[in-house]
């Protein structure tokens, strides 16, 4: 029970004093998960590498109807903590007309990450190794340096997603209604591959795919008239890589050994 209080006190009393406060990792050894849920507003959420200041922070700007934005020096009033069962969950409050609330963190590398973001907003998210699970509606998802695995559903909006790592059983899913879809992998991944791109696609790869039938316009930067749906393998297959759009482009990177 201290330590929940502690995280909350620390919480708050990052914001109130708008500036960050570091402490020990082992402050936080009951937390195994962030999961943030908000409406309108940006999301950022960086990894902190562990060294001997461990750092975990949180920051918010309110935007009201009249378009002014201002830092939040007092969170009660517009976002929520609270801890159960080793997660902790951020929320911001409903939307009082058009107002957004942006949310910038640093949380220990090691946590997983869930986002949802109810109505729209940018999400990035950078140096995390357990995972990210993101739901959003409007706004593009940019995540680098990621680990183990990402799910991304996003109803209008481009994904761009790079692991420094991947678990070879964990799936990967990166679906967007609206926009591009992007992915960046290590030279040896091995995945079953599920491409879609319903309209005006393509798909670019830096590995060689091995496809039960041709994918239309492979490394050609011409946009497809037709569907493109295809199931593939790289490097002999193994856990699924799917990768969907109703509408835009497909690239899968290779990242350099």
């Amino acid at each position: 029970m201290k330590t929940i209080n502690l995280i909350l006190i620390t919480l708050l009393l990052v914001v109130s004093t708008n500036s960050y406060s570091q402490k020990d990792l082992s402050d936080y050894k009951d937390i195994e998960g962030v999961y943030i849920t908000s409406y309108w507003g940006n999301i950022n959420v960086i990894g902190t590498t562990i060294n001997k200041k461990k750092v975990f922070n949180i920051e918010a700007k309110h935007t009201d109807t009249s378009k002014k934005t201002v830092s939040i020096d007092d969170l009660s009033n517009f976002v929520s903590f609270e801890v159960i069962k080793k997660k902790l969950y951020i929320q911001t409050r409903k939307p009082k007309g058009f107002e957004s609330i942006d949310l910038n963190l640093k949380i220990p590398e090691n946590l997983f990450l869930e986002i949802e973001l109810l109505k729209g907003g940018e999400i990035y998210a950078e140096n995390l190794r357990n995972g990210v699970e993101i739901n959003t509606l409007n706004g593009s998802v940019k995540l680098e340096r990621i680990g183990k695995y990402a799910l991304v559903n996003a109803a209008n909006g481009e994904i761009a997603t790079s692991f420094d790592t991947i678990d070879k059983k964990q799936p990967i899913s990166l679906v967007t209604i609206n926009g591009g879809v992007t992915v960046a992998l290590p030279h040896t991944a091995k995945r079953d591959l599920r491409l879609i791109s319903r309209k005006n696609g393509y798909v670019e790869s830096d590995f060689n795919i091995d496809s039960d039938k041709k994918i239309i316009n492979l490394n050609s930067k011409q946009y497809s008239r037709q569907p493109i749906i295809n199931t593939a393998r790289i490097n002999g297959g193994g856990s699924l890589l799917f990768l969907s759009t109703e509408n835009g482009p497909i690239a899968i990177k290779k990242l350099k050994a």
